[in-house]
């Protein structure tokens, strides 16, 4: 077999496949399209979504008198802990700025010509 000849098949059987890829693709768009499948998944989705919120009401209520944690109580904490480091970390900004402004008030007071003067007079 040459290389030409392997190229062909290859490529028919590539054009084949992509035929019988778009005939599958069709044919499963057609069944899922239909009406009746369409209604029977939305009231099965409806039904589930319901059994969902049935069990997390069951597991809230029970979490109280059993005392464990649910997925809200964790989100509301992880919430509160985003909160909390967010205000030590602009507490900290501030007591670096406040930190800065009290040693540029120092270095201006004792650089100031009546400062020298008073000390001058203390250390006499």
């Amino acid at each position: 077999m040459t290389t030409n000849h392997t190229q062909e098949i290859l490529d028919a059987v590539k054009k084949l496949g992509m035929k019988v890829e778009l005939g599958l693709n069709n044919s499963i768009h057609d069944v899922l399209n239909q009406p009746s499948i369409l209604k029977a998944v939305n009231n099965q989705s409806q039904l589930v979504a319901a059994s969902i919120n049935k069990l997390q009401q069951t597991v809230e209520t029970l979490s109280i008198p059993f005392n464990f944690p649910t997925k809200n109580d964790v989100a509301n904490t992880t919430k509160l802990f985003i909160q909390t480091e967010e205000k030590l970390d602009l507490l900290e900004e501030q007591v670096t700025q406040l930190n800065r402004s009290f040693e540029e008030f120092k270095t201006t007071i004792a650089n100031s010509p009546s400062f020298s003067s008073i000390n001058r007079m203390a250390g006499k």
